[in-house]
């Protein structure tokens, strides 16, 4: 049996630090100094297994999109045939699912994207896949409502996830994630009319 690669190994222990120092610092915060600190490993072994900091930043912004794309997609996979759209609703503003490390990362990605076209073009790429899954799973649910009232419906919905997701760091705000998934069943709900 092959030994498991120790440059893998290292690589998602330089990942995991890289991630927590960007919760707490923000990309343009993030140095291979504080990462290897974070990891307790040498400077010069971040640098050999990942390179650059603009080669951390990437290889972050890659898992992260890998990771929150395969959440996404097992969610989708995961629905019932009939009443899709609700049960996606339950599960997207569930606390239970909400990671706050990933909203901080994603916070901070969406923060350096500003400045840096190839991270905002993947974010923005991301964004788009997931409202035309979303669009997708009420197009299946409503196959005779307009195909705009359904793109609008599904950037609503993911809008207020984002939002709703945001909010995540601050601590609990039960009430306001229940209004929040309350106003998400208004938008599925005005389809059916």
């Amino acid at each position: 049996m092959p030994r498991p690669s120790v440059k893998e190994a290292r690589r998602t222990q330089i990942l995991d630090a890289a991630e927590i120092c960007v919760a707490h610092f923000g990309v343009e915060g993030l140095t291979l100094e504080r990462v290897a600190e974070e990891a307790d490993l040498a400077r010069a072994l971040i640098r050999h297994n990942v390179g650059n900091k603009e080669d951390l930043v990437d290889a972050l912004t890659e898992r992260y999109l890998a990771v929150s794309r395969a959440e996404m997609d097992d969610l989708f996979q995961a629905l019932p045939a009939s009443g899709k759209a609700h049960t996606m609703i339950d599960w997207l503003f569930d606390p239970a699912h909400s990671d706050p490390m990933s909203v901080l990362v994603a916070d901070a990605l969406v923060t350096y994207g500003a400045k840096h076209r190839e991270t905002a073009r993947k974010m923005r790429h991301w964004t788009e896949k997931t409202w035309r899954d979303i669009a997708k799973i009420l197009e299946e649910e409503f196959p005779d409502c307009d195909q705009d009232k359904i793109d609008a419906a599904a950037a609503g919905l993911l809008g207020l996830f984002f939002n709703a997701e945001s909010s995540t760091s601050m601590g609990p705000m039960t009430s306001y994630r229940e209004a929040t998934k309350q106003a998400a069943t208004m938008l599925i709900d005005a389809l059916k009319s």
